[in-house]
């Protein structure tokens, strides 16, 4: 059992806290804070009635270890490490990975909040990441988005959130064919290039 601290990162579905006596790990939680259907239920009761997920963290936790199952070795670096959920001593169940810290020893901001140029390498190792990871095997991930890319050193990402996409209707029967899977990836990362002000060349 851990117990949890100060609130380091506010996030959309979730906070990111400290864990008392581990300066190196952080915990992410769910909070109630999304209205749905007129009230604000727990998390694990939104996705459950939207995406037919019945526990958000384990869910996000066995897509994790599927990409890193995927992933070569000295790629797993710029994915932030998860190590397990875990309960707090309030009750709440956490997700565990490491605080990922820039260069100057501060937590790492995202390419949202990054205000330092970036070096070529930073775009270089994303492409790797699409082309080795998700592209050569088919994976859906609906997290590469800037909100989601650490910047711990200009040229050096960190990507966080692993969540992929779910069959909701039955019109979606694409996100089992890895073809269809493989042009929503690319799609993604065009976008989040062209954000970042790099022009694809794919």
């Amino acid at each position: 059992m851990i117990e949890l601290g100060e609130m380091l990162v506010k996030g959309g579905w979730c906070q990111i806290l400290a864990v008392q006596g581990r300066p190196d790990l952080c915990a992410k939680v769910l909070v109630p804070k999304r209205r749905f259907k007129g009230g604000k239920p727990e998390p694990d009761r939104i996705v459950s009635a939207k995406y037919g997920i019945t526990d958000f963290l384990e869910y996000e936790w066995a897509n994790y270890l599927k990409i890193m199952g995927r992933c070569p070795e000295d790629l797993k670096r710029h994915f932030v490490t998860m190590h397990g959920i875990e309960n707090s001593q309030d009750g709440r169940k956490a997700l565990i990975m490491d605080v990922v810290r820039d260069d100057r020893g501060e937590i790492a901001p995202n390419l949202v909040r990054n205000a330092r140029p970036l070096d070529p390498r930073f775009h270089e190792i994303l492409e790797r990441i699409r082309r080795e990871v998700f592209v050569a095997h088919g994976i859906d991930h609906f997290g590469i988005v800037r909100r989601n890319i650490l910047v711990r050193a200009p040229g050096d990402p960190v990507i966080i959130d692993f969540q992929t996409g779910r069959e909701r209707f039955r019109g979606q029967f694409w996100l089992r064919h890895p073809w269809f899977v493989r042009q929503k990836i690319n799609r993604c990362f065009r976008k989040l290039y062209l954000e970042m002000g790099v022009k694809p060349d794919f």
